[in-house]
């Protein structure tokens, strides 16, 4: 029974936040800035840190 639940729960957790990913989509230029990997790479992980 909790490993019906537990799946249960995983599957809408994962669909939630499948469904909510795809919604926010933002478009920023990465022209000139400093990169690790392949420049032509699928998916662009952009990182913003305030040292403050």
């Amino acid at each position: 029974m909790m490993s019906k639940i537990l799946v249960a729960l995983f599957v809408t957790i994962f669909v939630f936040s499948y469904v909510h990913a795809s919604e926010i989509r933002y478009n920023l230029s990465t022209e000139n800035s400093p990169f690790i990997g392949i420049e032509q790479a699928p998916v662009t992980i952009i990182e913003f840190i305030d040292y403050q």
